[in-house]
């Protein structure tokens, strides 16, 4: 998933990384006494987390104000980005979901296992499940909510996550049919998923709100999305969307009980308040800060135990349109990679929770390297990259330009290529819309990304974007040694062997530079002290029916 560079004010997008910069910085990484989903594991035993109700007869109460950002849409097959899955994360409820821990447990599906050497596995579905509506929800609602994200007259931007199923990357390039997609469903209860070769991720994967559970009827209905006709299969319901807030209902219906908050209001706007302020004054419950409020906010006496990091795996990177000159040229690729000081940059960052990154898989995700595949500089080597690709001390260096989302690093990185290589840039940001229509379209020659993890997997920040033909491949850069490592890391029969693989594709990476991986992130947020489960996952996302009043101010 998408994290853009211009978020809500202080918004804790990334992974915390807690370290000593100068400040100590009394930070509280989570909330006692949380409830999160239970279970067995890999199996499932459909228990509901501690403090839940036992089922649809219990009873919800009070309310809680977020501050968070605008969702750019609330259909699953259509979201990209971290806002719009904030809020479809708690509307449409998937097979699996992701504790804080990072863990796979049991959503939907109460079970699953894997047979035929991993190259299938069935889920197994809860008894009586319904809709928010009543209605049943069935084996055949998740083939047809998975068969939407594949759809290719309109395939969503996710769609890679089931490339790995048979036949999902012909049918969503128009080139296989639709009936020899590897999804069945077996009776009313159970959905059997072969895969192409095994695939020890994707019990993770089915947890990506892209792949949640949406109703028959959410095409033709014209209202499915608004208030006025919604059904979802989440923890609440849509009962209210101005251009400032969404509004979320307690769904009675809910498979692990009715959720203990009733009514949830997400503020897209504070008119241009302090969100500090607001926090202080009691119009919000949560909110996302900036660092410039946490580092002084750590040494308040009242707001200073109510300050939190915010864990939200993620790694921002630069990359190249490799299909078209100069990035076409793996020597002007290096020579950008060699050239900046990207670490040096880092640096001299306020925020002590942003670190250089060591590869494109952040730490605390399955298969993180213990070995550097980050950026080095060298100038030398750099100028010499530059020259062999014809552009000596960067003359006659074609006009190119950066265009972001608005990066903090852009700034510098523009002086740096300046300084360092003769080489003079444009530079141009974009809104989030246009942004994103552009990367899909017709990339830039040169860009940023922000990527939060659909899943803790270290596939989802490798193959997912950089393998051949992905839908977030958005450089177009192809490596037939990155693709075989990546096949192999997948089917490897233990971890020694899948990290081996993974770090020969990241070797590749680093070697063929198609994109720069710069830093891991954390984020900081403000909580009432009674507020419980105010908490981020391993994806980065708050689960609403998590969230509980407890005793005290």
């Amino acid at each position: 998933m998408y994290v853009w560079p211009a978020p809500p004010p202080g918004s804790g997008r990334r992974r915390p990384s807690i370290v000593a910069a100068g400040i100590a910085l009394a930070l509280v990484v989570a909330i006692a006494g949380g409830t999160y989903l239970t279970g067995s594991g890999q199996t499932g035993s459909g228990q509901t987390g501690p403090g839940r109700s036992s089922g649809p007869s219990g009873s919800s109460t009070g309310s809680v104000t977020i501050f968070g950002g605008e969702p750019s849409s609330l259909d699953p097959a259509v979201q990209s980005d971290m806002d719009s899955a904030q809020v479809v994360a708690q509307l449409f409820e998937s097979l699996t979901a992701i504790d804080t821990a990072g863990n796979v447990q049991p959503a939907l599906a109460d079970s699953w296992q894997s047979s035929n050497g991993g190259e299938r596995l069935v889920f197994h579905l809860r008894s009586g499940l319904v809709f928010s509506d009543g209605s049943p929800l069935v084996a055949a609602d998740v083939i047809s909510s998975w068969m939407r994200v594949l759809d290719p007259a309109q395939p969503s931007q996710l769609a890679s996550l089931l490339d790995d199923v048979v036949g999902a990357q012909a049918y969503r390039e128009g080139s296989g049919a639709k009936s020899a997609v590897g999804l069945s469903a077996i009776g009313d209860d159970q959905i059997e998923v072969d895969f192409t070769s095994p695939s020890p991720e994707f019990p993770a994967i089915a947890a990506s709100p892209t792949l949640a559970v949406v109703p028959p009827t959410i095409d033709s209905n014209p209202n499915a999305l608004t208030p006025n006709g919604f059904v979802g299969s989440g923890a609440y319901i849509l009962s209210g969307l101005t251009d400032t807030e969404v509004t979320l209902t307690a769904n009675r219906h809910y498979w692990a009980g009715t959720p203990s908050i009733a009514t949830v209001h997400q503020l897209f706007s504070i008119g241009g308040d302090s969100p500090v302020s607001d926090f202080e004054s009691g119009t919000l419950d949560y909110t996302p800060i900036s660092y410039d409020d946490a580092s002084w906010i750590a040494y308040d006496k009242t707001l200073g135990p109510l300050l939190h990091v915010d864990q939200s795996p993620s790694v921002e990177f630069y990359g190249f349109d490799t299909s078209r000159p100069p990035f076409s040229d793996v020597h002007v690729r290096r020579a950008f990679q060699m050239g900046i000081d990207w670490r040096g940059i880092i640096a001299l960052q306020a925020d002590p929770l942003m670190q250089p990154a060591t590869g494109m898989v952040p730490p605390d995700v399955p298969g993180h390297s213990a070995t550097d595949f980050g950026p080095v500089f060298n100038l030398t080597q750099a100028r010499a990259e530059l020259a062999a690709a014809g552009y000596p001390n960067g003359v006659g260096f074609p006009k190119i330009t950066l265009v972001t989302a608005g990066a903090p690093l852009d700034e510098a990185i523009v002086r740096q290529l300046h300084d360092n290589l003769g080489i003079d840039i444009g530079y141009e940001t974009r809104d989030f819309a246009s942004y994103n229509e552009e990367l899909l379209t017709n990339p830039p020659a040169f860009w940023e990304m922000d990527w939060v993890a659909d899943y803790p997997g270290a596939n989802d920040f490798l193959g997912l974007l950089l393998g051949t033909g992905k839908t977030n491949n958005f450089g177009r850069w192809s490596s037939s040694d990155f693709d075989n490592d990546i096949d192999q890391a997948l089917a490897a029969g233990d971890q020694a062997s899948m990290q081996q693989a993974l770090d020969g594709a990241q070797a590749v990476v680093l070697d063929q530079a198609p994109v720069i991986p710069v830093d891991y992130d954390g984020g900081y947020s403000l909580a009432k002290s009674n507020l419980l489960g105010a908490v981020t996952n391993g994806q980065g996302l708050m689960r609403y029916a998590s969230l509980a009043w407890g005793s005290g101010s």
